[in-house]
């Protein structure tokens, strides 16, 4: 049997926190201002904490009702159904108490991994059991991520020598040839966290207007920033173009010569036709790297004012780690250059953090994979070496059916609101 109670907001950070749910924390509710906090805390026969729940209200205006959101699912262990059950049945009672029409609940845990359901007792049919409903359109958050893990029992230079290790060869070329060609970092945090939200937010507008992706206003973003202040930096990825010019006139110098080396080998009248033969491909190869090197540093003449690349909100906090917004300029991709995750799994190895979370990738929406539109993405991560992690997506826990057809079907309620704030 478990004991549950409701208790103080800053009462669940200690379970969130060193589990890494910052959406489960009084940071979290800080920046959702316009919800109402309902804190809950669970206990075992021996009084020791087993659950904490952030449930954040949205009010139904010139009503008593609200809906509850409990965002990335209440911590616990989710392997403990007896917990789960009972902790269900307390939320059910305590949402008709104070009035909450349905709760929205998508947990933070593993249905696939890599594909393959992580145990034999389906997680999705369990909560289902319990009266919860899968929401398959509209979801508030992706159920999909991409992780690499760490132990935090060995060292961080052992964890950093394995992580390496799992980098695929071409991805280790990209990030060193990229930091050859000039893309150098800007790291920002604390007092200048402002100023890289801003940059961020511009190449963020880039990245959307370009694919059609929503976007929320900046306020958002620097709302977020300091309300996560102590867990959040920004890295930013600036081009130098002096650096790239550089290194790109020397290989066109090495190229060249080599070029030159090799048509003088050709033409001598002691090289035989045989050898000749053997040397007509490779003069071809170099004349090609030629041309394409040409190519390039007139796309780079471009940027000659140095432009940002890349930026990404990193978070740390407790056990976890995640890249959770990303943006690239136009110029990453003409430049054939690589905004890569390195320095923030560098960041990551403190000793504690054991998930360095990427975030969603493929939607799932195909049959095949491979005509997944996030398929591309999904390939990049993979060359980190890491695990697609498929979690049990988005769930509606029903408390008054009628008022929930009205919020829910008829006015998309939540949606509309919460996407304005």
């Amino acid at each position: 049997m478990y004991r549950f109670e409701k208790t103080d907001v800053s009462i669940t950070d200690k379970m969130a926190i060193e589990n890494g749910i910052f959406q489960q924390t009084s940071f979290w509710a800080s920046f959702r201002s316009f919800m109402k906090p309902h804190a809950i805390v669970g206990y075992n026969d021996s009084g020791e904490t087993v659950l904490s729940c952030l449930m954040l209200c949205l009010p139904v205006y010139l009503t008593p009702y609200s809906i509850g959101y409990i965002t990335r699912g209440c911590v616990c262990d989710y392997k403990n159904r007896d917990l789960l059950s009972e902790f269900t049945a307390f939320l059910k009672e305590y949402c008709k108490k104070h009035c909450i029409v349905y709760v929205i609940f998508d947990p933070f845990c593993d249905y696939r991994v890599d594909f393959e359901e992580v145990t034999d007792d389906n997680i999705i049919s369990f909560f289902e059991k319990l009266g919860f409903e899968k929401n398959t359109t509209g979801v508030l958050q992706p159920k999909t991520n991409y992780r690499l893990l760490f132990s935090d029992t060995s060292s961080p230079e052992e964890e950093r020598k394995k992580m390496y290790e799992n980098f695929t060869v071409h991805l280790k070329n990209d990030i060193r040839f990229s930091h050859d060609r000039g893309v150098t970092l800007d790291l920002c945090k604390g007092d200048d966290l402002h100023r890289g939200v801003r940059v961020f937010y511009d190449l963020l507008v880039e990245t959307t207007e370009k694919k059609g992706f929503g976007r929320r206003n900046l306020d958002y973003y620097i709302k977020f920033a300091d309300s996560l202040k102590d867990f959040v930096s920004i890295y930013l990825y600036k081009y130098d173009y002096e650096k790239d010019k550089s290194y790109t006139d020397d290989v066109l110098k090495q190229a060249t010569l080599r070029l030159k080396t090799l048509t003088d080998e050709y033409d001598s009248p002691e090289t035989t036709e045989q050898k000749r033969g053997r040397l007509e491909p490779k003069i071809r190869e170099a004349k090609k790297q030629i041309s394409a090197t040409i190519k390039r540093a007139e796309i780079a003449a471009k940027y000659k004012n140095n432009p940002y690349l890349s930026a990404s909100f990193f978070i740390k906090m407790g056990n976890k780690a995640y890249n959770f917004y990303g943006a690239n300029s136009g110029a990453l991709r003409e430049l054939k250059l690589t905004a890569n995750y390195a320095d923030m799994l560098e960041d990551s190895l403190d000793g504690k953090v054991t998930s360095f979370n990427m975030g969603g990738t493929l939607r799932l929406d195909t049959v095949n994979i491979k005509d997944d539109k996030m398929y591309e993405l999904y390939q990049y991560k993979k060359q980190y070496g890491g695990e697609f992690v498929e979690m049990p997506g988005e769930f509606f826990l029903v408390i008054n059916r009628k008022m929930f057809n009205f919020l829910n079907g008829k006015l998309n309620y939540f949606r509309r609101i919460i996407y304005r704030r």
